[in-house]
């Protein structure tokens, strides 16, 4: 009888992560890039990001895109540096691979860069009433507050930088 217990236990445990957006935050950056996102409650257990990525210049390759994980087990605002290895890519490549591998769950931004248009020109890429996707996360994924910065460096040097934070719970 035990063993059923724990048995069900896990499946149950398993299969109820829920990842919910906390903030957004712009740190530089704010002549190439104006992100204008914000999160916002839109029901009892879920929140969505409203808002705009405004593109003030072409953007190519040449931007590097990086992305750094860090994890808070208590929630409590303590990151600690996630060693896992995401390799940066150029602008363009990002979001070819972004529409390709999660055609799905982008096709609600409005006026993304078509696939293979690189350079792409000034715009407005909305984000109305975006959820984070459950079904891109990892069942393993360690609970806690979770910090993603992405980085755009050109030649080097930092151009564009910000942040979001995600949180991961148990949702029985």
């Amino acid at each position: 009888m035990l063993k059923a217990f724990l048995y069900a236990l896990c499946i149950v445990s398993a299969g109820s992560l829920k990842v919910v957006f906390e903030n957004f935050v712009q740190l530089s950056g704010f002549d190439i890039l104006l992100a204008d996102l914000r999160v916002r409650k839109f029901n009892r257990t879920m929140t969505v990001l409203n808002g705009s990525f405004i593109v003030l210049n072409p953007l190519n390759n040449s931007f590097e895109l990086t992305l750094d994980l860090f994890h808070s087990r208590l929630g409590n605002q303590q990151f600690n540096h996630y060693p896992m290895k995401l390799p940066a890519c150029g602008c363009c490549d990002f979001f070819d691979n972004l529409q390709m591998t999660y055609e799905r769950q982008v096709s609600v931004i409005e006026n993304l860069p078509e696939i293979g248009e690189c350079p792409f020109s000034p715009r407005h890429v909305n984000m109305i009433d975006f959820a984070f996707p459950q079904e891109v996360v990892s069942t393993v994924m360690p609970r806690g507050l979770w910090k993603a910065l992405i980085t755009a460096k050109l030649d080097g040097k930092e151009m564009v930088s910000y942040y979001f934070l995600v949180k991961g719970y148990d949702d029985f």
